[in-house]
């Protein structure tokens, strides 16, 4: 399966979000914010996808994604936006900037059917690929 980069400030949330992803077969890294995803991903590790929370301390999930973007190395990894922030998640996904956005609170078996969905476009180009709301 797939290497997700798991980015948010809540330990107790990355748990859950580790639990639910390795029981259906994808490996887990996770970070505590923004930057510390940035000093992750090195030759040895980048990520298949990214999930990002938006508020977090250090470097936020807009900032974050903005740089992975930004750098052409990491330009066409597929991101989730998992957070409460409805209306900052919606703005993000309407811009292209992520794949596709999970709200807080969220369901896991959702959750996994959503990044099952944004892994199969990852075989396609990010141009073509829809974003969607999971």
């Amino acid at each position: 399966m797939s290497t997700v980069l798991v980015v948010d400030d809540d330990a107790a949330t990355r748990v859950v979000l580790r639990m639910v992803l390795e029981r259906a077969g994808h490996e887990v890294v996770e970070a505590a914010h923004g930057a510390a995803a940035l000093d992750i991903i090195s030759p040895d590790l980048l990520p298949d996808i990214v999930m990002t929370d938006l508020t977090m301390p250090i470097l936020n999930g807009k900032e974050l994604i903005e740089r992975l973007r930004s750098a052409p190395r990491t330009a066409s990894i597929p991101i989730v936006v998992v957070s409460g922030n409805y209306d900052s998640a919606r703005s993000l996904q309407a811009s292209g900037l992520v794949e596709a956005v999970i709200d807080k609170p969220f369901d896991a078996a959702d959750l996994t059917e959503c990044i099952r969905a944004v892994a199969g476009t990852r075989m396609r180009s990010r141009q073509t690929a829809p974003s969607e709301t999971c």
